[in-house]
């Protein structure tokens, strides 16, 4: 014997399914924050407004220590010491003046290798607020961060 479901029947499957997996999402919500010792509001009773106060504070956007002035070159110094002795040295400067000083100071390095990894921390190091830039065109123009 065949049973024949109707559009109606499915429908109607469906919102109950729906309904079901709700109450188990609204379950787990409540466990997660049970367990973080948070206070519960249910996802779909939260407001944009209400965000900062819900926010995790290890979320919270770090405060981060500008980079010191660099009076001296090191080879075996970080990627992000580099590039703030060459701030140092231009005092400002696009991605290509600072790749020219680190060039300069060492230049057995691979250009290659050298630009692309600069060119990804001076994107961290500008969005972490280490360093400031302005932007001229399609370009950012470096610099340190002076107090």
């Amino acid at each position: 014997m065949k049973d024949n479901l109707t559009e109606k029947q499915v429908v109607e499957f469906l919102k109950q399914r729906q309904q079901q997996l709700k109450e188990e999402l609204k379950s787990i919500d409540i466990t997660i924050h049970a367990i973080a010792q948070k206070r519960y509001i249910p996802l779909n009773d939260r407001m944009e407004d209400e965000e900062d106060d819900l926010e995790d504070p290890r979320r919270k956007k770090k405060i981060h220590k500008p980079l010191e002035v660099q009076p001296n070159f090191n080879i075996n110094s970080k990627l992000d010491y580099k590039i703030s002795y060459a701030l140092t040295k231009l005092g400002s400067g696009y991605r290509e003046d600072i790749l020219d000083v680190i060039h300069k100071a060492q230049p057995e390095i691979d250009p290659y290798k050298v630009e692309k990894a600069v060119a990804v921390r001076l994107s961290y190091l500008l969005k972490n607020e280490f360093i400031k830039a302005k932007k001229y065109g399609r370009s950012y123009k470096y610099s340190l961060i002076t107090e």
